[in-house]
């Protein structure tokens, strides 16, 4: 039986305990109030860009003056945002604050009834320590929250529609990082064993063939292709394409994040450096028991290191490089969680330990310069969501307002 903290065996099939689903919904909240003050709350600069498209459906709101019209690709919330009524700014960063917090809940309900309590917990705890969540509290208005935790579902759900599905939405999102994320999750996929690794027995057996790599993205490219049509069907033409950030050339990237290093290093994981630790030294110590599962952790690793290769060519490390990984951090709460090796003990105060060390440190994210949560002004951003107003101060200028917490040192593309 689950006891006050919802501990269950690893190897039971705990989403049949009623008990656990309460002590979950408990580490849940714990959690996400844990997230809230290690991230605080702010919204992206582009959130006036983003406002414009809810508020102009089927047209290119941008002259070629104001090069946002990149943003176009990421269709889906902006959309929703004017399906809802939900455009003006405020409004449309409120959407997004909801839809992160739906959608952490639901990949943990994902989570519990496919892998079980220990794995849904443990989801819960890495998700409230994880870039991902910092990117997506602190620049509320981009896509993050749901292209990132469709990244984290892929790895977790039992059915190839449902892969598709997710790698739809993820393409409606953000097609470029998605189509990277959906990779590392296919990738997971093809080595990931879910009875020895998982320890459950719901999902299918691990596919052989190369198809459970291109499943995800497969409807990533289905979610891009939706976007071409509307694009064409609407006559929008994107005169400013991500795409033109690569014409700056290796060499103004590498200065980019020459910058401030050690940030741009400590905020790729954030607090889950502790945790890479300790799986590092479990390795070690007990790997030898279960040789398929070390496999496992392996390829997870080397697919840590590739996602480096794309976020090298951007100007936003942090937020690519969280999103890009996102099945990293389902892969590794299934793992921990079924791990026998791993005490149910061991598990629950290494959780506590991570909150607790999560809470103390303060989030940060990196744009070349690495930016903190004390920059942030919390209590102005929640008036803010609530009612739509910014401080006096900021002379009615939103774009402004929200970018001065920030030390971004941008490079131009055509130096």
């Amino acid at each position: 039986m689950p006891t006050l903290l919802g501990d269950s065996p690893p190897d039971s099939d705990s989403a049949t305990l009623g008990g656990s689903w309460p002590a979950l919904a408990g580490w849940w909240l714990v959690t996400v109030l844990v997230a809230i003050v290690h991230n605080g709350i702010w919204a992206t600069p582009n959130l006036e860009f983003l406002s414009a498209i809810a508020q102009n459906p089927g047209s290119n709101p941008f002259s070629a003056a104001l090069p946002g019209d990149y943003l176009l690709t990421s269709l889906l919330m902006p959309m929703m945002g004017n399906a809802l009524g939900q455009t003006d700014p405020h409004e449309l960063a409120r959407l997004h604050l909801f839809a992160l917090l739906a959608g952490w809940a639901a990949v943990v309900v994902i989570a519990h009834i496919n892998c079980g309590y220990r794995s849904a917990r443990t989801l819960t705890v890495l998700l409230a320590a994880a870039p991902l969540i910092t990117v997506s509290m602190q620049w509320l208005g981009q896509p993050d929250p749901v292209t990132g935790l469709c990244g984290v579902a892929m790895v977790l759900v039992r059915r190839r529609w449902a892969l598709i599905l997710l790698g739809v939405i993820a393409g409606l999102t953000h097609p470029e990082q998605a189509l990277f994320m959906a990779a590392v999750a296919g990738g997971i996929r093809m080595v990931l064993d879910p009875t020895e690794d998982m320890g459950t027995t719901k999902f299918p057996p691990r596919a052989k063939s190369f198809l459970t790599l291109l499943y995800p993205v497969i409807g990533v490219v289905i979610g891009r292709v939706v976007t071409e049509v509307y694009f064409r069907t609407a006559d929008i033409t994107i005169g400013n394409p991500r795409s033109d950030y690569l014409d700056m050339g290796l060499r103004k990237f590498a200065d980019h994040h020459a910058q401030d290093p050690i940030g741009v290093m400590w905020t790729l994981w954030g607090p889950l450096w502790l945790v890479i630790a300790g799986v590092i030294v479990a390795l070690i110590k007990r790997g030898r028991d279960s040789p398929g599962r070390n496999r496992t952790w392996y390829v997870m690793g080397a697919l840590a290191v590739a996602a480096l290769i794309p976020t090298f060519v951007t100007l936003d490390e942090t937020r690519v490089y969280a999103v890009i990984t996102a099945p990293l951090i389902g892969a590794t709460a299934a793992l921990l969680g079924s791990w026998k090796q791993v005490s149910n003990r061991l598990l629950m105060w290494s959780s506590v330990a991570l909150l607790v060390v999560t809470l103390v440190l303060p989030g940060g994210f990196a744009t070349g310069i690495t930016s903190w949560r004390p920059q942030l002004q919390s209590g102005d951003m929640a008036e803010f969501l609530v009612r739509g107003d910014i401080p006096e101060d900021a002379n009615g200028q939103l774009s402004g307002w929200l970018l001065d917490p920030f030390d971004l040192n941008i490079p131009d593309i055509d130096d």
